[in-house]
């Protein structure tokens, strides 16, 4: 459930305050106010912002709103959206389509009321073996965009360094020669702080994890 997913950029954004309606009986929001500091990423050079992604992840009542469906509406120009089991949005908006103040349009009544959680994840595919250097990359590259993203708020933002695996079992960190090392457990997700594991070569669990996210070691 997203109410138990580790959330970098705190809080919920509720989408009860609907722009237009762009068509009968469909609920309508301007992209920015769906998918907020995504801007602010994309504007980031790509060079900065090769390692991480924000992910967000729509829920209704409480749960993931699975098998939501929706579309970017600019003008005639129609993107279908998809929403998965887990809640996660996707495609995301492009810059171009934010700055035109495109539309979100959901497949559902206008008096549907939404939240959405919004996550920074590595841009790795999950697996039960992980390179340590890749993860610590991403922590280190998702700190420094993260807070130029933020501009001024960024001050106030928890510092990421580490990353957090929901859905994993038995996470260690596996060393040159061939030591392993027992990751601590966060809110039930195993956690990898690469400053606190210098000589890791590897990350490993018993269970490929379903989730990585960026953030704080500690919740």
């Amino acid at each position: 459930m997203i109410q138990s997913r580790r959330r970098v950029l705190a809080g919920l954004l509720a989408l009860a305050a609907a722009g237009p309606a762009l068509a009968a009986g469909k609920k309508s929001v301007e992209v920015a106010k769906v998918f907020p500091y995504l801007e602010n990423y994309l504007k980031l050079p790509a060079a900065e912002r090769s390692r991480f992604t924000l992910a967000y992840y729509l829920q209704r009542d409480g749960r993931p709103a699975a098998g939501v469906k929706g579309a970017l509406v600019q003008g005639e120009v129609r993107t279908p959206l998809a929403v998965n089991a887990a809640g996660r949005v996707s495609p995301l908006p492009t810059l171009a389509q934010i700055k035109a103040r495109a539309m979100v349009e959901f497949d559902v009544p206008e008096n549907t009321r939404f939240s959405m959680s919004l996550a920074i994840e590595p841009l790795m595919r999950p697996a039960a073996e992980l390179s340590a250097a890749e993860l610590a990359l991403a922590v280190t590259q998702a700190a420094k965009g993260t807070k130029k993203a933020a501009g001024l708020m960024g001050v106030a933002m928890p510092a990421i360094t580490a990353v957090h695996f929901k859905g994993a079992a038995g996470g260690q960190a596996i060393d040159a020669n061939g030591r392993a090392t027992a990751l601590p457990v966060v809110s039930g997700a195993p956690v990898f702080e690469p400053a606190k594991y210098s000589n890791a070569r590897t990350v490993r669990f018993s269970r490929a994890p379903t989730q990585m996210s960026l953030g704080p070691a500690k919740a």
